[in-house]
């Protein structure tokens, strides 16, 4: 017996963008440089908590609108 749901195509693409963006924006060499009188690192956050949301609500409603 499985103990896990399928997952779909989607979804998979959208954890590894999401896995390895993060993995991307926590490099070290981030955290000294600065745009816009910011860290690098904070611009880069503030885009994962924009991008990962609306990413994963597209990829549901492409998934609903398919059915």
């Amino acid at each position: 017996m499985k103990s896990f749901f399928p997952i779909g195509r989607g979804e998979a693409a959208t954890l590894v963008f999401l896995v390895l963006f993060s993995a991307f924006s926590f490099l070290p060499l981030w955290r000294t440089l600065e745009v816009a009188g910011m860290a690098t690192f904070g611009w880069l956050m503030a885009a994962l908590m924009v991008i990962s949301p609306a990413l994963a609500l597209t990829i549901f409603v492409v998934k609903k609108r398919r059915r």
